[in-house]
């Protein structure tokens, strides 16, 4: 898998998953005392608070990945790929819970701290397509993880020591450090002080 592939291949499914995130999940009615019959909603950052920090983490070890050496490659593939795994364990684990997590959301309307309220859920569609972008992530950092030990580094401008970033004396030098030192390089005499 080439960088672009990567970008492609994992950048996408989270694009998806961030979306979905701040879409509507689950929605329901209470027929409680104190709220009477409400209707309720939840989103995918209020149902599952955790996978957004770790679907930012995800977006974060990418980039490491991507302009990292062979070292922080490695680990930024590992935290890439263990992140985007917990994001499947945590969505897979709110799927089943989504009247739990209403009921949750109507107690603190109706200012409760005990139980939660009764109430009458159904998932809606953005649930499922944050589960099928968390998991396409997963697997897309996971084959990253590994394809990532074969790519080149960056360009040898980016290494340190290099010629291009030289200062010693007789090393090719810019035209900003000739005015430094008060030569001016449009002058055929660019040697000699100004």
């Amino acid at each position: 898998m080439t960088k672009r592939l990567v970008v492609l291949a994992v950048g996408g499914p989270l694009a998806v998953l961030l979306a979905a995130l701040g879409q509507v999940w689950a929605s329901g009615s209470s027929q409680d005392p104190v709220l009477g019959r409400a209707a309720l909603s939840i989103t995918g950052t209020q149902m599952v608070p955790a996978a957004l920090g770790l679907a930012l983490v995800v977006g974060a070890a990418l980039v490491a990945m991507l302009t990292g050496g062979p070292r922080i490659r490695t680990a930024a593939g590992v935290l890439m790929a263990l992140a985007a795994l917990a994001v499947v364990g945590l969505i897979g684990a709110s799927l089943g819970s989504a009247g739990a997590a209403l009921g949750r959301r109507a107690a603190e309307l109706a200012g409760r701290t005990g139980s939660p309220v009764p109430v009458t859920s159904a998932l809606g569609p953005w649930a499922w397509i944050a589960a099928t972008g968390a998991g396409l992530t997963a697997v897309a950092s996971i084959v990253a993880t590994f394809s990532a030990r074969r790519w080149a580094g960056l360009s040898a401008r980016f290494d340190r020591g290099g010629v291009d970033g030289a200062t010693d004396r007789g090393a090719r030098r810019s035209d900003w450090d000739d005015l430094t030192e008060g030569h001016d390089p449009t002058r055929a005499d660019s040697g000699q002080g100004t």
